[in-house]
């Protein structure tokens, strides 16, 4: 059996969008009290973290600014992560006026500079934007107290795992990837934002 397939399934079905919404949802819903902007606040994590992230995606791959909705050319990641910063600040502008849970606003800010991070290191080297996209909201989980280290760490190794088995990376740039999601997000939420 190709092994490329069950990949191909993982890498789709935990992507990093995937994970985020899931994990601003369970900051939002699954603790209490519930804020009672909670559903607003939702909507405009899904806009900037999903919606018009994955919208322009789609745009640069169709104008040719980049070959695949990976961005697998390293030189071609600058642009769209260049974007991503910028959509993660104004949402966290949005999201610290709309007094939003600080753990919320966290991740977002995380989004934000972890993202200036990886634009540091891909001039260098290509970093796995995947693991470190799906690291980054466990260690937020982690923080608001869902704290299940064995379902997080099937997560994040089968990412990893799916990213090495399509070529996307090696298990250098998936560790390092993972690695800098965790300890980046981790620090900065426990300095900021706890």
């Amino acid at each position: 059996m190709n092994s490329r397939l069950p990949a191909s399934i993982i890498s789709l079905l935990f992507h990093p969008m995937i994970i985020s919404f899931v994990a601003f949802y369970l900051l939002l819903f699954g603790r209490v009290p519930i804020a009672d902007n909670a559903v607003n606040v939702l909507i405009v994590c899904f806009l900037f973290s999903n919606l018009i992230p994955i919208s322009t995606v789609l745009l640069l791959k169709k104008t040719g600014k980049i070959s695949d909705l990976d961005a697998s050319k390293k030189e071609q990641r600058i642009f769209p992560l260049t974007l991503g910063i910028i959509y993660s600040g104004i949402a966290y502008l949005i999201l610290t006026y709309m007094k939003a849970d600080p753990l919320v606003r966290g991740l977002m800010f995380c989004y934000m500079t972890n993202t200036v991070f990886t634009i540091i290191i891909t001039k260098y080297w290509k970093i796995s934007i995947h693991a470190m996209g799906v690291a980054a909201p466990l260690a937020a989980l982690w923080m608001a107290g869902f704290q299940f280290p064995f379902f997080a760490l099937i997560i994040l190794i089968a990412v990893s795992y799916s990213r090495v088995v399509l070529k996307a990376h090696t298990v250098y740039q998936v560790m390092t990837g993972s690695i800098a999601g965790l300890i980046l997000t981790y620090v900065q939420l426990y300095i900021f934002f706890v």
